[in-house]
């Protein structure tokens, strides 16, 4: 674990996303907490599976979809999603990139 703050800029991080190939990657990891970028073309598929912590999005840019187990809800710039452990979930119907912060608790 660092002492030392850090800043990043979300342009950098996705075009290193870029760079890499896929549609999302994690950039920062601490004892309790890793973070990570999506960034999903139109059409491109989420194949995401449940996780086994809590997580926390936040919407940057783009709108579309967001499977909550059996539940579709609107997502748009300034939506946060929280998705409990092990639920079922998934982002799409896109029309423009979609680019999402997220947050894992451990």
């Amino acid at each position: 674990m660092t002492n030392k703050g850090r800043i990043f800029n979300i342009d950098s991080l996705l075009n290193d996303l870029r760079e890499q190939g896929g549609y999302f990657m994690n950039f920062f990891r601490v004892s309790h907490l890793e973070a990570g970028v999506i960034a999903l073309k139109p059409g491109e598929n989420d194949t995401q599976t449940p996780h086994g912590s809590d997580e926390l999005y936040y919407v940057i840019r783009g709108s579309g979809f967001v499977q909550l187990g059996d539940v579709s809800e609107l997502i748009r710039p300034g939506s946060i999603v929280f998705v409990p452990a092990k639920l079922k979930h998934k982002f799409y119907g896109n029309k423009d990139e979609l680019v999402v912060l997220y947050f894992f608790g451990e």
